[in-house]
């Protein structure tokens, strides 16, 4: 094992803990908020949230990708990098402030979805004048610093600050004062640990050169936001702001612990990869072996959590979010296969090749964008455009696997078994799943079915790691030491 791998394989253990510590915060904490807040509230911060989302790309510029992708960086190019951060995040956050209250009439929100935007326009300036400080500590390989940084600003921000702002009574705005807390320790941990310097430094050339990267990550970053933000915002605007909450509690549950997988490996991988960027075989070797863990995990992940979305919503939400149960499903697999997708944009932001991946966005966002007019043309309602959701991933799914396969022609046959292996455990999960919850009789508490259910997952899963070693994605986790040997010796 190189020297690159074995410090890629610890931030990748850091990664991991890290998520899974956020995840058993993040679930008590979305009970809790369920419970204090009304599908209203949170339909309100999802419609307050998507116009910040909507100018976040550009008020980071893609700077921190820049900072972790560049062969050599001088304290020069740090300076002229937190330059070109304070001036997106300045216009980015005045720009929003500006359209709040014509974002209100296209939502058509009451006024006080103008203040929310307001308020969350702050984080936009944070979370651009931290981008240097998150960029330098991914370059420099520092993962466990990276894991809790991100682990105690998510509970002082969201559970300390969040939840007693909600027991206090601040309703809707208790999202906002959480999100803005996280934004504010994140940037700032950040900086308290690499502490680069904060003196501004003009120099035109060299900004021109960082944002021939930085621009590309940002169009992309961008085109990902409308992909992600445009179902959200059409069920807002034609279905209702409750509606709207029902969707977004329902994709928090289907999506966080496929996120907290994926975005835990990303962190690690694009400072590994661009280490390697010019090395095709390298590449090409670790593409097929990240392709068939992720894979693995993120499809069997979706399987337990589509299969038991009735108890999870029953016991996370309460009942009042019951309408969220039907859409997890479908939710779910589409985030499985967006984030699957998200490796493959790692891989090619690593390598500089972002170009392509523009393309590729735009496409997925035709397909969206024409499919959410054509069921809204046919009376469709929230689960139609979910299906639109579905369709526009897996075509975005293919189109990085073709391209990925004209790079790298040597993975093709392991790409294609990573595919199969992956779904045909995921459909034995969900039909083991699926028979634990027909053996019950419907008089059993949610709390009992979905022990049930998570015990066969686990022992399925459990299983697989200790005698499936036909599977590519078990064989790779065992010989990089992801996996502790117990588990399958």
């Amino acid at each position: 094992m190189t020297q690159l791998t074995s410090v890629t394989v610890r931030g990748m253990r850091w990664a991991y803990l890290a998520s899974a510590a956020s995840a058993a915060v993040q679930i008590p904490y979305t009970a809790a908020m369920a419970r204090l807040l009304t599908p209203e509230d949170f339909g309100l911060m999802a419609l307050a949230y998507l116009v910040p989302r909507f100018a976040q790309n550009f008020a980071q510029g893609g700077l921190s990708s820049a900072v972790v992708q560049r062969p050599s960086l001088t304290g020069r190019d740090v300076r002229v990098i937190f330059t070109l951060a304070l001036t997106f995040g300045i216009c980015s956050s005045s720009a929003v402030w500006f359209v709040a209250p014509y974002a209100t009439e296209l939502f058509r929100g009451p006024t006080e979805l103008t203040s929310l935007i307001r308020a969350l326009a702050l984080g936009l300036l944070i979370t651009a004048l931290g981008a240097p400080s998150t960029g330098l500590l991914s370059r420099g390989m520092r993962y466990r610093a990276v894991a809790l940084t991100d682990f105690f600003s998510f509970v002082v921000g969201f559970c300390a600050v969040g939840i007693s702002s909600a027991l206090l009574g601040a309703g809707v705005w208790s999202l906002v004062y959480g999100v803005l807390a996280w934004t504010l320790l994140l940037a700032l941990l950040s900086y308290l640990l690499v502490r680069h310097s904060l003196r501004p430094l003009f120099d035109v050339r060299a900004m021109r050169d960082v944002m021939r990267f930085g621009g590309k990550v940002s169009v992309n970053g961008f085109l990902e936001y409308l992909v992600a933000d445009f179902p959200k915002l059409s069920i807002g605007r034609y279905v209702g702001v409750a509606a709207a909450g029902l969707y977004d509690r329902a994709a928090i549950l289907a999506t966080f612990p496929l996120q907290q997988i994926q975005q835990a490996a990303s962190k690690v991988l694009l400072p590994a990869l661009s280490r390697i960027q010019h090395e095709t075989s390298r590449l090409g070797a670790t593409y097929a072996d990240c392709t068939s863990v992720t894979t693995l995990v993120l499809f069997s992940m979706w399987a337990v959590i589509g299969a038991s979305s009735e108890e999870l919503v029953a016991l996370l939400l309460g009942s009042q979010w019951r309408g969220s149960a039907e859409l997890v499903p479908i939710l779910g697999l589409a985030s499985a296969l967006s984030l699957v997708a998200h490796f493959s944009g790692t891989l090619v932001e690593a390598m500089g090749a972002v170009g392509r991946k523009v393309v590729i966005h735009l496409v997925q966002l035709v397909v969206l964008v024409a499919g959410t007019a054509v069921a809204l043309f046919l009376g469709g309602g929230v689960h139609a455009l979910m299906m639109v959701v579905l369709v526009s991933q897996l075509i975005k799914q293919a189109l990085f696997y073709v391209w990925l396969n004209q790079l790298f022609p040597t993975t093709r046959r392991l790409i294609a078994e990573a595919y199969v292996q992956a779904a045909a455990l995921a459909v034995l999960i969900w039909l083991a799943l699926w028979s634990v919850r027909q053996a019950l009789d419907d008089s059993c508490p949610p709390a009992v079915i979905l022990a049930a259910e998570l015990a066969a997952a686990g022992a399925l899963m459990l299983c697989c790691v200790r005698y499936g070693a036909g599977l590519h994605g078990v064989r790779v986790a065992r010989e990089r030491g992801l996996l502790p040997a117990v588990l399958w010796r």
